[in-house]
């Protein structure tokens, strides 16, 4: 298992990931990443439950905030969360929970992007959990 997490808050252009500045916690060796980047390595094949969660905003008022997990650069369109806030500078709290099975090394790599259109503000602690369960 691993936890990657943001301690500053973030602006990400459409088409940016969330670049993970801390690793809390990591057990095993199924999971990988280099601290600073926005990407988790899948290094087993199996099923693996991947959770993101965090407080995110559009740069305008009334402007939704998109973001999806991806695997291999690959948008997976159930794990999309879009949050539409009141007023610029405001956050709400979005999350997500999906299984992904990982085989023959092809799409590999777990990222959560910026899939609309608009600018997203994201608070820190932003966290991704990524775990190997068969």
């Amino acid at each position: 298992m691993i936890e990657l997490s943001t301690t500053t808050a973030l602006e990400l252009s459409p088409g940016q990931a969330i670049t993970f500045d801390s690793i809390p916690l990591k057990t095993g060796c199924a999971e990988c990443t280099r601290t600073g980047t926005g990407s988790v390595k899948l290094r087993a094949n199996g099923v693996y439950v991947v959770t993101f969660s965090g407080n995110i905003g559009a740069t305008a008022a009334t402007t939704a905030a998109q973001l999806s997990i991806q695997l291999g650069g690959i948008t997976i369109p159930e794990s999309t969360m879009i949050s539409t806030t009141a007023a610029a500078g405001d956050l709400n709290n979005v999350s997500t929970t999906i299984p992904i099975r990982n085989c023959c090394c092809d799409y590999d790599r777990i990222t959560v992007v910026n899939t609309g259109t608009s600018t997203v503000n994201v608070g820190k602690g932003a966290v991704l959990y990524v775990r190997r369960v068969s």
